[in-house]
């Protein structure tokens, strides 16, 4: 699109501001496996499906996810470029933990807990390899997020390994508790240990 002058820039800005990821695809290998497991992580419904595809959504959109099948379909090489991972926003640390604890119960582990210090994430394989975050942020508000990362403490999270590890079952213990979330916001920080 060519801009022709200030006032098309401005209705670009606007449109962008108003856009939003609204679904993702994704190919699989293991069709079955991978529409069971994202109902299972998301409590994902089914909008369409047939023998080879499935749309699904966990909120009021339409479809969050479409997961299809195609013979040619190959394994992603390792470290291959490309979308390294999806990220999952939850509100609070009471959807994070008991998140966690449901899959948990259902045999789905994170491989990685990471506190990235402006958010918590726990990291998950879905049955094709693709990695899955499910976070909450550790600042009351968004603004509060903005501004950690323009701090300089952000270089030490933008660089491998991007955060601190911690045990999921002493975050689950701790909220459970009644820690308040500033607390459990510190989780695996060399300061909080």
């Amino acid at each position: 699109m060519a801009i022709r002058d200030h006032s098309e820039l401005a209705q670009v800005g606007a449109a962008t501001e108003s856009a939003c990821i609204s679904h993702y695809g994704i190919r699989a290998q293991r069709y079955k496996a991978m529409v069971q497991w994202y109902q299972t992580v998301f409590h994902a419904k089914i909008q369409h499906e047939n023998e080879f595809l499935a749309f699904m959504t966990f909120d009021e959109e339409h479809h969050r996810l479409v997961i299809f099948e195609d013979p040619a379909t190959v394994a992603k090489p390792e470290n291959a470029a490309g979308v390294d991972h999806v990220a999952y926003g939850f509100a609070s640390f009471g959807d994070l933990v008991s998140t966690y604890e449901r899959l948990k119960a259902e045999g789905i582990t994170p491989f990685l807990p990471l506190n990235h210090r402006f958010t918590t994430s726990l990291y998950y394989h879905d049955p094709d390899g693709n990695d899955v975050e499910l976070s909450v942020d550790n600042f009351p508000t968004k603004r509060e997020c903005d501004a950690f990362m323009r701090t300089d403490q952000m270089a030490e999270i933008g660089r491998p390994p991007f955060g601190h590890a911690f045990d999921p079952d002493e975050l689950a213990r701790l909220y459970h508790q009644g820690v308040p979330d500033e607390t459990l916001a510190r989780i695996g920080l060399p300061e909080h240990n």
